[in-house]
């Protein structure tokens, strides 16, 4: 859909550290699915900015849910100062967009870096609105434990259904003796996959977050892949 559709910000809170969440009154008619984005234009842009006043951002709602929500880092750019300022305002939305969807048939892998776990709370919540019976996997990356997002929903989805969840979150460079994080405190690499994903070929892959971590992520998975095929166990 190329139509831009006008909606209204209805609110927002702090989710993280440097992290907000927004919320968008859902259009009517407006369908997507998870894991899919939207182009959000202001039409107050309140301070300036050099990229205008439209970001891309990827809904972390899922489908049946009754607004639209993303979630992202504060990087003090006029545009996110601005959204922080324009409760009640009426923005544009372009959407949805994207080809992030999840292959149902295969079990599911879902790489996160930082903010980029958003497109992966969405298809969760999908997943297991709609009982799909589909194992999938989370590794979500992130530097401190003050900067994970939907943490604590994700422990929950995982406690409640084991068999079909799994999340493995770890932190990068908050010191070694900080005992708030019992989680894992390493980056991901292919032994950390490898520890909760030991089938390789058995598995879709998505990855998702800064450019440079998915790039890197990509290739090792491909170099992953073609080794288990040329040298199957």
């Amino acid at each position: 859909m190329n139509t831009p559709l006008v909606t209204t910000l209805t609110d927002w809170r702090d989710i993280a550290d440097n992290t907000l969440e927004f919320v968008l009154q859902r259009p009517v008619g407006f369908d997507f699915k998870a894991g899919q984005h939207i182009n959000v234009k202001l039409t107050d842009l309140i301070f300036d900015d050099k990229k205008a006043g439209r970001r891309m951002f990827t809904i972390a709602s899922a489908p049946h849910e009754e607004h639209l929500v993303f979630a992202t880092r504060k990087t003090g750019s006029g545009f996110k100062r601005s959204l922080e300022h324009s409760l009640q305002q009426q923005v544009e939305i372009i959407g949805p967009r994207g080809n992030l969807v999840r292959d149902e048939s295969r079990p599911a892998v879902f790489v996160a870096g930082g903010i980029g776990v958003t497109p992966f709370r969405s298809m969760l919540m999908d997943a297991l609105f709609r009982n799909i019976d589909q194992p999938i996997t989370l590794l979500s990356s992130n530097r401190s434990a003050s900067e994970v997002v939907f943490h604590d929903q994700f422990l929950k989805v995982a406690a409640d259904c084991p068999t079909l969840f799994k999340y493995i979150p770890t932190i990068t460079q908050e010191h070694q003796s900080n005992g708030a994080w019992s989680g894992k405190r390493r980056r991901i690499d292919v032994n950390l996959i490898k520890e909760h994903v030991p089938d390789f070929s058995a598995a879709t892959f998505y990855v998702c977050g800064p450019n440079e971590m998915v790039t890197a992520m990509s290739d090792m998975l491909i170099r992953e892949k073609n080794q288990s095929r040329t040298h199957p166990r």
